[in-house]
Order: C-alpha cells, then sequence, then structure tokens
C-alpha cells in the first residue's frame, strides 16, 4: 500500500504490469484512522487490524489490477478504483463514508433514504456493529489505483441493523 516512485509506476504501466507493496505499519494507521473514525462518530468500538484478512485483500486488489475493473470477491469487502496516485488512502475510505449522506439505520437492506442499499452498503459495511476486524490490500495498473479492504465478520447481514 505504499506509493511507489513516479518511475517504478511508468516502469511497471510501460510493461502493463500491476504494481502493489504490502501493507506498512504507516499506511495500516492510516487505514484504520480513516475506519475508525466513522465509528467513533457512532460511539462503535474500533477495528482491528488483520493480516490474514490483509493478505486476501492484497490477493484481490492484485487481481483487480490485472483485470482492470471492480468486481467482489464475496460478502464482506469494500472496493475503491480511482486514477493512479490522485487519492489517498484516506480518500478512498471516505468514497465509502460519503455514503452516510443516504444511510438510515434500518434493517438490511432497509437501509438507505434512496431506497436501494447498493447505494450505502459501502458505508454501512465500515460502522457495521459486530464487525470487529479489517484488512485491506492495494494495487495499481494501468494508470488506476484499487484499494481493497475485507471486514469481519462481514456486515450488511439480512434483517439485522448496522447498528
Amino acid at each position: 500500500m505504499k506509493r511507489l516512485s513516479i518511475a517504478a509506476v511508468l516502469a511497471a504501466l510501460s510493461l502493463g504490469t500491476p504494481v502493489h507493496a504490502q501493507a506498512d505499519p504507516e499506511n495500516i494507521a492510516e487505514l484504520l484512522a480513516a475506519h475508525n473514525a466513522y465509528r467513533a462518530d457512532l460511539g462503535l468500538p474500533p477495528l482491528r487490524w488483520s493480516d490474514h484478512l490483509a493478505a486476501n485483500a492484497q490477493q484481490w486488489a492484485d487481481h483487480l489490477a490485472e483485470i482492470g475493473q471492480l468486481e467482489h470477491s464475496g460478502p464482506g469487502q469494500n472496493l475503491a478504483m480511482a486514477a493512479s496516485g490522485t487519492q489517498s488512502l484516506t480518500q478512498l475510505v471516505d468514497l465509502w463514508g460519503g455514503e452516510q449522506a443516504y444511510f438510515t439505520n434500518g434493517n438490511f437492506p432497509d437501509i438507505s433514504t434512496t431506497g436501494n442499499w447498493v447505494d450505502v452498503g459501502h458505508y454501512s459495511q465500515l460502522v457495521w456493529k459486530a464487525t470487529t476486524e479489517v484488512g485491506c490490500g492495494f494495487a495499481s495498473s494501468n494508470g488506476v489505483d484499487f484499494l481493497v479492504c475485507d471486514y469481519d465478520p462481514p456486515g450488511n447481514v439480512m434483517g439485522e441493523r448496522a447498528y
């Protein structure tokens, strides 16, 4: 999840190979702070980092960088995509947090003022009370950054409330 040098990124892009870096303590701290700010606003306990979830998320981020599009690998996962280098890790998490504007804490899937839970499903995962752990992976390819965060236990459970 390290930002790589422009020369390294350009070299990789010219070869068409995905660029990724493993989580380092600074990036882990940034990702946890970004997630936990939304939880703190609601008085929810902070998420803990999971190396196991991060390893799975990194594999999926690498896959997304190879195929060049967003596609979920399963439940309990948030995905973000942006032009390379235009968004910090916090800003990518804030893409999900911005869904809060349309969120209502009803029983899933009745959680959106728009009537479509997909419009707030990333935010609800951030603040799902039962979720205790997160792990994220980051990859970049062909001018696009991909952030994948996996959560345990997964949120957005049918018939349950986020918090």
